[in-house]
């Protein structure tokens, strides 16, 4: 692909900033456990006050990172008028009732695998709560946890639209998915992270419709939020713009 769809997918991005504008809007904050394969997930649930049904966005840990790292995504997506739910994944944060993962030990800790079906249990329990607009539910998902939405995607059903930060197992089946989903995907990278050029390039090279943005520096995947303080708030609008 060339320079000109960088340029343009970073213009078409940064143009839905000042769209979809956050607004004071009342939100309530609850803890919840979703049982999967004999897991506990341990999630924070946010709903925004409403008198109908509202979209969501799932939110996935990286690895060895929890789902505190996106306390700042779900205030502006509540600001937006989204529900979200940021979880624990197998193994990590408060998820840790059958053992946890030990950083470094990525390629032999079982733990962070088949973590696909926890993401699938939490889609459930978001399509089955009725406070939640069931065909208006995003996902986002950062290093490992970006091929884990995606392989959920394949095996159950995709969301409305995937947020990618940092996709760093990200496989060929999934790439060349992306187009046949049907469904929007935003890649968010930084320009010098060692682990994502071949990746990033193989996307970029197979799919016709996926937005990349490029963020300066060396972070990896949910650190981008915190290096990149509007990062959070661009991501938001662009999945408010989704889930419309």
């Amino acid at each position: 692909m060339t320079m000109n769809r960088i340029v343009t997918a970073l213009s078409v991005f940064c143009c839905l900033t000042g769209q979809a504008q956050a607004q004071s809007v009342d939100a309530g904050e609850s803890r919840v456990l979703v049982e999967s394969g004999g897991w506990r997930l341990v999630g924070d649930f946010v709903l925004p006050r409403s008198d109908a049904p509202v979209p969501a966005v799932l939110m996935l840990n990286k690895a060895a990172g929890d789902r505190r790292s996106y306390a700042g995504l779900a205030s502006q997506l509540a600001a937006r008028g989204i529900a979200s739910l940021r979880i624990d994944l197998r193994g990590h944060g408060e998820s840790t009732n059958l053992g946890e993962f030990m950083p470094g030990e990525l390629q032999r800790d079982p733990l962070i695998w088949d973590a696909e079906v926890d993401v699938i249990a939490a889609h459930r329990s978001l399509i089955s709560r009725p406070e939640i607009d069931d065909s208006r539910i995003a996902i986002v998902g950062a290093s490992y946890s970006g091929e884990e939405m995606a392989e959920a995607g394949r095996q159950f059903v995709y969301a409305r639209a995937y947020v990618a930060i940092s996709p760093g197992s990200f496989s060929d089946s999934s790439i060349q998915a992306i187009d046949a989903s049907g469904v929007p995907w935003l890649f968010v990278v930084s320009s010098h992270d060692r682990f994502l050029r071949e990746i990033t390039a193989d996307v970029w090279s197979e799919s016709r419709t996926a937005g990349l943005v490029i963020a300066p520096g060396t972070a990896h995947a949910t650190d981008i939020l915190a290096t990149h303080e509007d990062m959070a708030e661009r991501i938001a609008t662009w999945l408010a713009h989704r889930l419309r």
